[in-house]
């Protein structure tokens, strides 16, 4: 079971992989900071960092610590951490100078990294991500149930031509909505060579003007993908004709968008196409008794 938190403008990631079911007695818990971490390195040079390993639950383990790459597949931005793409050679370049720890219920440790970047290291953004993974103690009967892991997201801009360039493909909403959450989906292309931030502003209003939500929200949107950022109202009723403003802001440029969508089950449309099938039919009757 692999569970994802994508938190706000910096897609915060929070990772749990459990490897088998959780039993109610596991009192194990483990949790990191930060879960995103940027930089800025020169090819051919080197940075040190760290990220803090909490244990926040009852029980003491062992864990240890690793990187991988990390990526996104499709317009949904899958998370994947096994597949090397051309920009997420990071993991490549981060060194450990100890990768196995031990913590006792509410203690935390420092795990010091370095980042060694090659000298021929392309310029624009890198990515990886870094791995903090619990392991059951040989012969031991009452430690962690069941393997868990976090991760924090590493990023990395080398310097050189760095090329931030991206659009706003299309804004997609159906006028008929079936059943609730109402949803928009804009599509947003980045074509530069690293990541950028888009923010979405939404203004739902009913058909007397009301404003019935607002929301803002920041998309990450990394080199090379398109990214479908889903607008969602999730306490949005079951029946209602909404007005749907955006404004749709891509490296300091906006575009504004307008759709308008119905919310109704599907029984509704039916009846609605019933009344006014007999209500024609009615009137060509009344029409020919004249």
């Amino acid at each position: 079971m692999l569970a994802i938190a994508v938190l706000s403008i910096s897609l915060s990631l929070s990772i749990s992989t459990a490897y088998a079911q959780e039993p109610p007695t596991d009192t194990a818990s483990i949790s990191l900071t930060p879960v995103i971490k940027k930089s800025e390195i020169k090819a051919g040079n080197t940075n040190s960092d760290k990220i803090v390993v909490i244990n926040d639950g009852t029980t003491a383990y062992t864990f240890t610590v690793y990187s991988r790459p990390f990526s996104v597949k499709n317009e949904q931005y899958n998370l994947q951490f096994e597949t090397a793409t051309a920009n997420s050679d990071l993991y490549q370049w981060i060194t450990f100078s100890k990768t196995s720890y031990t913590l006792k219920p509410g203690e935390r440790v420092d795990v010091p990294y370095t980042i060694h970047v090659p000298a021929t290291a392309a310029p624009g953004g890198h990515y990886g991500i870094i791995f903090a993974e619990t392991v059951a103690e040989p012969g031991s009967t009452d430690s962690v149930l069941r393997k868990k892991r976090i991760g924090s997201i590493i990023t990395t801009n080398v310097d050189g031509d760095i090329i931030q360039k991206g659009d706003l493909i299309e804004s997609i909403a159906n006028f008929w909505q079936s059943i609730p959450p109402l949803t928009v989906s804009n599509r947003i292309q980045n074509t530069g060579n690293t990541d950028f931030s888009a923010t979405i502003l939404t203004s739902v209003k009913d058909i007397f003007g009301g404003e019935k939500y607002r929301e803002s929200k920041d998309y990450i949107v990394y080199p090379g993908t398109v990214r479908n950022a889903a607008f969602t109202w999730n306490q949005s009723p079951w029946f209602g004709f909404f007005k749907i403003n955006q404004t749709v802001t891509i490296l300091d440029k906006s575009t504004d968008t307008t759709h308008y969508a119905l919310v109704a089950p599907r029984w509704f449309i039916i009846v609605l196409i019933l009344a006014i099938v007999t209500s024609a039919g009615y009137t060509l009757l009344r029409r020919k008794r004249r």
